[in-house]
């Protein structure tokens, strides 16, 4: 198993070499250079020293080895068509999501740069459970505070998609990172609602891009003010608030969502 992990990120890749694949797999450079050796021996690798350093050696596939990988990615492709073709497509859709997400968020840091889009389907749910599970971890709150999420989509759905009103998500990859919703309280006022931005995301940028998303929204259709509701404790969402000129109104302790809270109320005045 071993000599074919080699064989294949050999294959896989161009410019490899003894040390980075020792990093890369996790194997002592002792045992990786005996590896390497047998498979030499074998006729399926090459090495040649490196341009750049004679002491380094640049690892390539012989015309042996390109056909046993070209038998291990086709025994491989064979082995994942077995597990999945008694599988529905939306099965295998749910899947392949799963999938993206954690090579996603594994991946976070080289990722494209976030793009804000607005809704379409399967997003209203994913903003549902995601509120319901974070602040059920962070927060302690229970399942009321999924079913007030659940509701508020339910009317901002009603509405119709109202000018006035919109909802945006922010993506990497088709990795979904955060999203903010902006209706409207009255003629006058809008109210930013279920801003939210994945952990992992956090710290990047991306709060802020949705926030300004959103109030440049509130601005071109003409609303005095922006208001919002909050619960203290939630310090990071509290500050990106401050930075954008939001101003605490007040603050009142309340028992909702099975918690003891202090609500607190927030404007910005445009």
């Amino acid at each position: 198993l071993t000599e074919a992990r080699i064989l294949y990120e050999i294959g896989s890749k161009e410019g490899s070499n003894a040390r980075a694949l020792a990093g890369q797999l996790g194997l002592d450079e002792g045992y990786l250079s005996r590896v390497i050796k047998r498979l030499e021996k074998r006729n399926l690798i090459n090495r040649t020293p490196s341009s750049l350093d004679a002491r380094i050696y640049q690892l390539g596939l012989s015309r042996s080895g390109l056909k046993s990988y070209d038998r291990l990615v086709k025994t491989a492709e064979n082995a994942v068509l077995d597990m999945i073709t008694a599988l529905p497509d939306s099965t295998v859709d749910q899947m392949l999501e799963s999938m993206d997400t954690v090579e996603g968020i594994l991946s976070w840091p080289d990722l494209p740069k976030p793009r804000i889009r607005e809704f379409k389907s399967g997003d209203l749910g994913w903003v549902i459970k995601r509120h319901g599970e974070l602040y059920a971890a962070n927060a302690g709150f229970d399942i009321t505070f999924e079913a007030l999420v659940a509701q508020i989509m339910y009317e901002f759905i009603e509405k119709g998609g109202q000018p006035k009103e919109n909802g945006w998500i922010a993506e990497s990859n088709g990795l979904r990172l955060g999203c903010v919703f902006m209706v409207a309280d009255d003629s006058s006022t809008a109210r930013l609602r279920l801003m939210l931005v994945e952990p992992f995301a956090r710290g990047k940028g991306v709060g802020q891009t949705l926030i300004d998303t959103a109030i440049n929204h509130a601005r071109n259709q003409g609303f005095g003010k922006i208001v919002l509701w909050t619960q203290k404790g939630l310090e990071a969402a509290c500050r990106l608030y401050e930075r954008n000129n939001f101003r605490l109104k007040n603050s009142k302790p309340d028992k909702i969502f099975g918690q003891d809270v202090i609500n607190q109320s927030w404007e910005l005045l445009l």
